[in-house]
């Protein structure tokens, strides 16, 4: 009976070593496994780095830590694969970041950036005096003209017999050389194939870059060559005659009337528009009204839905090319701009050492004259009120 008992119980005991023996070796089987998958993790992070997207973000920083990597380099990862223990325990040290940097800005490595199509553009002036110049064609490299310098009108009632009054009349001749305005940069070959968009705005950056200072020209080029001989050069324009009581509404108002005293029909103010912004915002003086002079039935007023302002009922061009203080009064048919050449944009490969650097040369450039005919019709003037 107790050999019985001993053989049951060593049968058990057996059995349980069996059953234990069986646990063990699934468990290191699962191990082996979980060590396959590591390697395989590890193995696919080292071919993501060969091809220039892994661990440095190829600039010579650090990119932000992936689970992969933490797995890898910690230490009890290090133990179990030695197989030095059986069981790891492995914590996230750092956390995984879309930012990168000091201070720290949103990178592109693991969320890549949202790109907008096409160039945001830069500040292009608005040339609005070029819109009412009447215009020509120039055929020569000079516009040659006789203008009137001066007369007096004599005429008068006379009896029979008596003498006649005599009224006098004069010219002079006036040369207006064609001036060229041109400009130029340089592009790597290899941008402006692979960017289309950039040349188109190139090209139209280039052809604004001419007209702005032709405008600039128009109005305060000095003469002396190779500038052009403006509206504000001496010669040119009518100085407004100044009173001194007067504000900046009634030297405006004055500049008007003056061209129309030389009997000429005055079309357009031109002013800066800070001096504009100043001249809108004025109140109406009386104490206590806040009510501004702009308006309808005021001085100020405006077309097209606040579009165009106008000043005692001509419109008003506003452009940085003017002066600050000052402003003109003119009647377009005074004036003429002369067009030789139009604004042309070319490329060049074979300038300096482009061809050394794959470089390409981009000129923008016109050729243009100005006259003004009538030095009456065209009143320059100073704002009173200006600081």
């Amino acid at each position: 009976m107790e050999n019985l008992e001993v053989k049951e119980a060593l049968g058990a005991i057996v059995e349980s070593t069996k059953s234990q023996a069986a646990k063990i070796k699934t468990i290191e089987d699962q191990q082996s496994e979980m060590r396959k998958e590591v390697t395989s993790i590890g193995d696919s992070l080292i071919g993501i780095k060969q091809k220039g997207v892994g661990l440095d973000n190829g600039f010579g920083s650090k990119a932000p830590s992936s689970m992969g990597r933490n797995v890898i380099e910690d230490e009890n990862f290090k133990l179990f694969t030695s197989k030095q223990v059986k069981h790891a325990r492995i914590e996230m040290k750092n956390t995984i970041l879309g930012e990168g940097g000091s201070p720290q800005d949103p990178v592109d490595t693991i969320v890549p950036y949202q790109h907008v199509q096409g160039i945001v553009g830069g500040a292009f002036r608005e040339l609005t005096l070029l819109d009412v110049l009447p215009v020509g064609t120039a055929t020569s490299n000079t516009i040659h003209y006789t203008r009137e310098a001066s007369w007096t009108n004599s005429a008068a009632e006379r009896a029979e017999g008596t003498q006649k009054p005599e009224s006098t009349l004069t010219f002079e001749d006036v040369n207006a050389p064609v001036r060229t305005v041109p400009h130029f940069l340089k592009a790597s070959r290899q941008v402006l194939d692979d960017a289309p968009a950039l040349q188109s705005y190139i090209d139209t950056r280039m052809r604004h870059g001419v007209m702005q200072r032709l405008e600039s020209q128009i109005i305060a080029g000095n003469g002396t060559s190779p500038n052009i001989s403006g509206i504000t050069t001496t010669g040119n324009h009518t100085d407004l005659t100044v009173v001194t009581a007067d504000n900046d509404l009634d030297a405006a108002s004055r500049a008007k009337y003056q061209v129309k005293s030389a009997d000429f029909a005055p079309s357009f103010y031109v002013v800066n528009p800070a001096d504009w912004g100043r001249i809108e915002r004025k109140k109406t003086g009386i104490a206590s009204d806040e009510t501004p002079l702009a308006g309808a039935g005021n001085a100020v007023s405006y077309l097209a839905n606040g579009m165009q302002p106008m000043l005692w009922g001509l419109p008003v061009i506003t452009s940085n090319s003017m002066t600050a203080g000052s402003f003109i009064c003119a009647s377009r048919d005074a004036l003429m701009l002369w067009v030789r050449q139009e604004t042309a944009v070319e490329l060049f490969e074979q300038n300096e050492d482009d061809v050394e650097k794959n470089l390409v040369t981009i000129r923008a450039e016109g050729r243009f004259a100005f006259t003004v005919f009538r030095p009456a019709a065209v009143i320059v003037g100073a704002w009173p009120e200006a600081s």
